[in-house]
């Protein structure tokens, strides 16, 4: 039983290196700049006179100047590591002419010539005529901003024809942006650039090795902590419901099962089926409106309405849970009410396909009781296919409590991956996903150690 167990966990680490792989190269898409959001949590506006300076510190504080990945393929004209350009203004006007395949050595020369020839312009300008002023000025603004290679080189014909031979004699820029327009590549080829540990990713997942999945970019909290308090409310809900569920869908459905066409096998299956038709929101809605208030009857005001959650620093989870336990009835009937009707069907025609089986035949005619052929006979044969289900209830209900979550504000994942998705706080939705995802698996490996000790011949390779 441990080398089995030994083999299906060597077996879960390419797996959970490639969900950390797709999870990071996911949250480089999202739209943002987490420099730019951390300095806006600092209080640092776009317009403040430090706010360069306190980008630029975030920039290489968060890594962000490093490569990506441990390598990359690129054409030959870009440069090894775009990343290292810090001011998100040029790394951006660089980024656009790249992908207009403009070679990034007349790139750099001309974003070179740009800034210094702008300097010269501008301090001639100081002195020019109030009407030449503000129309250089404009200009200076329009190619600072320029991003395709045609119109710079126009933007600069523009500006000589105002500024006197002697500056443009000490700026590069004119030839610069003439020599960029002319230099487009027409074939080019991938090149390999390998980068070694020193990247985003190594970092990334150094740390979440570590437990750190970085700050939160909404509060400045850290991450971990901010998701390991919601799983807590999420785990307690999912087992919950898994646990309800199958004392009351199991012993359900193998009654059914064990007198089809009873008038038992009927009822129940009427009632599962309509509980499983009725959509999760809708009941916990209908739920809310008849079964919180008086409105409707002070027979049917059973329940407190969905509330906040005050929850002190430092507070017990057993003691938060005993103060809101009265909130948590209608969320886990909600759970309860759509995941009977599954496994009770699945347990019920499981059942039904067993007692045609000759082993049952062969106990009935050695007098075993219907009791016990369900309990010993029948059950231990229907445990795989209920394992299965059963594996797959706990990720599942850790991934599918959103809705009840949200509605019943409940603290946990789901709602706190809607909100932060709504304030576009991805460490924290990414880094649910990871948890989501390693708990996915966990849960897959706890199922084949059952799958492994409830049939052995799954472990010894004869199944």
């Amino acid at each position: 039983m441990g080398s089995f167990a030994l083999k299906r966990i060597v077996l879960l680490l390419p797996t959970i290196l490639l969900v950390m792989i797709v999870a990071f190269f996911l949250s480089k898409m999202v739209p943002g700049d987490a420099a730019e959001s951390l300095m806006h949590l600092h209080g640092v506006q776009a317009e403040s006179n430090n706010a360069k300076i306190e980008y630029e510190r975030n920039y290489t504080l968060l890594g962000l100047d490093k490569p990506i990945f441990y390598f990359t393929i690129l054409p030959n004209f870009y440069p090894d590591n775009i990343n290292s350009i810090i001011s998100a203004t040029d790394r951006e006007l660089i980024d656009g002419l790249l992908k207009q395949k403009l070679p990034y050595h007349a790139i750099h020369e001309y974003m070179d010539a740009k800034t210094q020839s702008i300097k010269i312009i501008q301090a001639w300008n100081q002195n020019g005529s109030f009407s030449s002023q503000e129309e250089v000025k404009k200009m200076i603004s329009d190619v600072a901003f320029a991003s395709e290679a045609n119109q710079i080189k126009h933007i600069w014909t523009k500006i000589k024809k105002v500024i006197p031979d002697s500056v443009i004699t000490k700026c590069n820029a004119f030839q610069s942006a003439e020599i960029l327009a002319k230099s487009k590549i027409n074939w080019y080829y991938p090149t390999l650039r390998w980068h070694g540990i020193d990247n985003q990713f190594h970092q990334w997942a150094s740390g979440l090795l570590r437990g750190d999945l970085g700050i939160s970019i909404k509060d400045g909290g850290k991450v971990s902590k901010k998701i390991l308090s919601a799983l807590q409310w999420t785990f307690l809900l999912s087992v919950i419901n898994l646990i309800l569920s199958s004392l009351i869908a199991i012993p359900s459905g193998m009654i059914a099962g064990f007198n089809v066409g009873s008038w038992y096998d009927k009822i129940s299956g009427f009632i599962w089926l309509l509980l499983y038709s009725i959509p999760v929101f809708w009941l916990a809605s209908l739920l809310i409106v008849y079964c919180t208030s008086g409105k409707y009857g002070t027979w049917l005001n059973i329940f407190p309405v969905p509330g906040l959650w005050y929850i002190p620093e430092g507070q017990n989870i057993w003691t938060t849970i005993g103060q809101y336990s009265h909130q948590l009835v209608l969320p886990i009937i909600c759970l309860v009410a759509n995941d009977i009707a599954q496994l009770s069907r699945i347990v019920r025609n499981n059942v039904i396909e067993q007692k045609s089986k000759m082993y049952v035949l062969m106990a009935k005619a050695k007098g075993v009781g219907d009791f016990g052929l369900l309990t010993k006979h029948i059950f231990p044969n229907i445990l795989i296919p209920l394992i299965t289900v059963l594996g797959g209830k706990l990720p599942s209900g850790l991934a599918g409590a959103l809705i009840i979550e949200v509605i019943f504000n409940i603290p946990g994942m789901g709602r706190l991956m809607y909100n932060s998705i709504f304030s576009a706080d991805w460490n924290v939705v990414f880094g649910i996903l990871i948890m989501v995802s390693i708990i996915t698996m966990l849960a897959m490996l706890i199922t084949d150690l059952l799958y492994a000790y409830v049939n052995p011949k799954i472990k010894s390779g004869l199944s």
